[in-house]
C-alpha cells in the first residue's frame, strides 16, 4: 500500500500518485502561480510526478485527457467539492500516553457536529468535551466528516473521502479537538462510508471504474472486486490508514457494511480491520472498528470472519421502541411484542434466522449466543431512528420521559455497549431531520421527492416532511442547549449520569452476559435483570404492577416517581443494590 494523492517524499518533495488505468494524459494544474506537472504512468495504471515541496494552501487541479478535476484523494476543499483541491500539512493528534479505551470499557456518543453547537464547528465542540467527560462518556462518535456537496449535510453523501469538510473548521481544530478528548480520557471514532459516494461532487469516474452496479439505496456501489478493482481496494484501504495513522482516530464506526460487496479471496473489510489492529499495535493503543451491518450475522465480529469488535444491534431499539410506543411500521415490523423486548436483553438477535424477516422477505440473522456483550452496541435511539422519521422527532418529545427513561435504563442495563444519540441525555426535544445543501436542481427536486414517497405509505395524514433543502431545516435540528436551564432536564441529565456511572463501575449491566440474568413475566409485563451488584426492575406495562422487593436489596435509584401504594408505576424503571 503507497500514498494516493499528494503527499510529501522521504527527501522533502511534493509528489503525486494518482490511479487512471485507462487514460492517455494526466497532469497536475497548480492554480497560483500556473504551472503544470506533468505525471508518467505505470504498468498498474497509477500516475506519478514530484516537483519542489509544495506549501500548505497550494490550491490544484487534476488534468486527465484534457479535462480538469478535482483530486480523488485531495485532503482539502476550501472552495467546495467542485473547486480545486488544497495541499494541506496535517499532523497527527500527539497525546503522550494515550493508549485508548477498550471496547469492553466504551459508552459511546454519537454526535453530528453541525447540529453539536450552534456554531457547528470542532472548535466549537471542543468546548462541550468537559461536560461529555461529566456525562461518563468514553467514546464519541462523529458522523462522517469526508467532504460534501455545500454547507450541510449528514455526511452520508461525501464524495472527497480523504478531506476534512471545510465548514467544520481545520485540521489543526481536529488534532486539537482530538487530543482534547483524550486528555479528558475520551476516545474520539470516525463514521466512513465505503459503499458509496455522495450524488453530487463525485469525480472519480474520471479516472477509474471506482463504482459498479449494484442494488443499493444510493444506487452505484463500489467496485471491490471488478476490473482494476486493485486501485480502488488500495484507495480505500490508504484512506483507513490516513484517518487512523496520520490524523489519530481511535477508530471507526463503518457505514452499512453489508452493501460492500467484494467476492476477492479476502475481503476489503477484514482487511481494514486488520490494517487497523497493525496500526493499534504498532502504536500501543486501542483502535476500535464498529460495523453497521443490520443482518445479525456474528461473522461480522468472529475472529475468523471481519474481525470487528462489535456491530450495530438495532434489535433492542426496535423491540423496545415498538413495545412502549405500538408503532410497528416500517423498520419495526419485525417487533412489538413484549417477549421481543426480553429476547433482545437475554439474547442479543431477536432476528436470529428462526423468524422470517418481514422488510427483507427472508429468514435474518444468526444466533448470538457465542457472542460477547462487547460486540453489540445497543441504544435507545440514533441518528437512523430519529432523523429517518417523518418529523424527525425524539421518543422524549412524542411518546414522552416515562417511556424514554424506561427505555435508556434497559439498555445500560443490558450486557452490551451502551451508545447514546447527542442531546438524548438532557431530554433534548429538538428533532434532527433529513436536510442537505446540493447545488443540483434536479437532484434537489429527487430528494425532496424522494421523501415524501419514503413517507407515503405510512398513512402520514398529508403531513409532509420538512423541506430537506431549505437551511431552516438544519437550523432546527441543532440542539437547545438551553434547555439544561429547566429543571426537569437537568433531573433528567442527572439520572443519565447515575445510570452511565453505575455502567461503567460494572455494577449495571456488566459486560459479561452470563453475569446479568434475564427474568420476564409476560402477565404483568416486568422484566428484571439481576447482577451480583444491582437489580433492575422494568415495567412495560401501561398499568401499575405489583412488585415485591427482595430481601436484602434497597432502592437506588428510579425513572418515576414511587407510588403511594407501592406499585411499580406504568412505564417506570427501578434500579437497587445489595443492602
Amino acid at each position: 500500500m503507497a500514498a494516493v494523492g499528494h503527499f510529501i517524499t522521504a527527501d522533502g518533495r511534493s509528489a503525486f500518485r494518482v490511479f487512471a488505468p485507462l487514460k492517455t494524459h494526466l497532469s497536475v494544474l497548480l492554480v497560483e502561480p500556473p504551472n503544470r506537472i506533468s505525471l508518467t504512468v505505470d504498468a498498474l495504471g497509477y500516475w506519478h510526478g514530484d516537483t519542489d515541496r509544495l506549501p500548505h494552501g497550494t490550491l490544484y487541479w487534476l488534468e486527465v485527457d484534457g479535462q480538469r478535476f478535482p483530486d480523488p484523494a485531495s485532503h482539502y476543499q476550501s472552495q467546495g467539492v467542485h473547486g480545486p483541491s488544497m495541499v494541506v500539512d496535517a499532523t497527527p493528534a500527539h497525546s503522550p500516553g494515550w493508549t485508548g479505551v477498550k471496547m469492553e470499557d466504551a459508552i459511546l456518543y454519537e454526535l453530528h457536529l453541525g447540529t453539536f453547537t450552534p456554531e457547528g464547528t470542532l472548535a466549537a465542540a471542543q468546548h462541550k468535551l468537559p461536560y461529555l467527560r461529566d456525562l461518563g462518556i468514553t467514546a464519541i462518535e462523529l458522523l462522517p466528516l469526508a467532504a460534501f456537496p455545500g454547507e450541510r449535510n449528514w455526511g452520508y453523501d461525501g464524495v472527497c473521502l480523504f478531506a476534512l469538510h471545510a465548514a467544520y473548521g481545520s485540521y489543526a481544530d481536529l488534532k486539537a479537538f482530538i487530543e482534547a478528548a483524550h486528555r479528558h480520557g475520551m476516545a474520539v471514532i470516525l463514521d466512513v462510508v465505503y459503499n458509496h459516494f455522495g450524488p453530487e461532487g463525485n469525480y472519480t469516474g474520471a479516472f477509474a471504474p471506482y463504482t459498479k452496479s449494484a442494488a443499493t439505496p444510493w444506487g452505484a456501489a463500489i467496485n471491490f472486486d471488478g476490473e482494476y478493482n486493485h486501485g480502488v481496494r488500495e484507495f480505500f484501504l490508504e484512506n483507513t490508514r490516513y484517518w487512523l495513522e496520520d490524523i489519530g482516530f481511535d477508530g471507526f464506526r463503518m457505514d452499512a457494511v453489508s452493501l460492500i460487496f467484494d467476492v476477492m479471496p479476502v475481503h476489503i473489510l477484514r482487511e481494514c480491520t486488520d490494517l487497523a489492529r497493525r496500526i493499534g499495535q504498532a502504536q500501543g493503543r486501542e483502535v476500535l472498528m464498529i460495523a453497521e451491518h443490520l443482518r445479525n450475522n456474528k461473522f461480522v465480529t468472529a475472529d475468523q470472519g471481519f474481525g470487528y469488535h462489535a456491530q450495530w444491534n438495532d434489535d433492542l431499539n426496535h423491540a423496545v421502541f415498538a413495545k412502549l410506543t405500538g408503532e410497528t411500521g416500517r423498520h419495526y415490523a419485525n417487533f412489538g411484542s413484549f417477549a421481543d423486548v426480553a429476547k433482545a436483553l437475554r439474547d442479543g438477535f431477536v432476528l436470529d434466522g428462526t423468524r422470517f424477516d418481514q422488510i427483507y422477505k427472508y429468514f435474518l440473522g444468526t444466533d448470538a449466543a457465542s457472542t460477547q456483550g462487547f460486540e453489540h452496541v445497543v441504544h435507545i435511539q440514533d441518528h437512523d431512528q430519529v432523523g429517518n422519521r417523518l418529523l424527525g422527532d425524539r421518543m422524549l418529545a412524542t411518546h414522552g420521559r416515562a417511556k424514554a427513561l424506561l427505555g435508556i435504563t434497559a439498555v445500560l442495563a443490558s450486557p452490551f455497549v451502551p451508545m447514546l444519540f447527542m442531546g438524548e441525555e438532557y431530554g433534548e426535544t429538538a428533532p434532527f431531520l433529513f436536510f442537505e445543501d446540493f447545488s443540483d436542481q434536479p437532484l434537489i427536486d429527487g430528494v425532496r421527492a424522494g421523501r415524501k414517497a419514503d413517507f407515503a405509505f405510512d398513512g402520514a395524514d398529508g403531513i409532509k416532511p420538512p423541506d430537506p433543502h431549505a437551511r431552516s431545516t438544519f437550523e432546527a435540528s441543532k440542539l437547545q442547549w438551553h434547555l439544561l436551564d429547566a429543571p426537569q432536564n437537568r433531573a433528567i441529565l442527572a439520572l443519565y449520569r447515575q445510570l452511565i456511572a453505575l455502567k461503567r463501575s460494572g455494577q449495571l449491566g456488566p459486560r459479561q452476559r452470563d453475569q446479568v440474568q434475564v427474568a420476564a413475566d409476560p402477565a404483568t409485563e416486568v422484566i428484571t435483570l439481576t447482577t451480583p451488584h444491582t437489580l433492575t426492575v422494568l415495567n412495560f406495562s401501561a398499568s401499575p404492577q405489583k412488585y415485591t422487593q427482595p430481601a436484602g436489596w434497597q432502592p437506588l435509584l428510579a425513572t418515576v416517581e414511587a407510588r403511594a401504594d407501592g406499585l411499580l408505576a406504568p412505564f417506570a424503571a427501578w434500579v437497587l443494590q445489595r443492602g
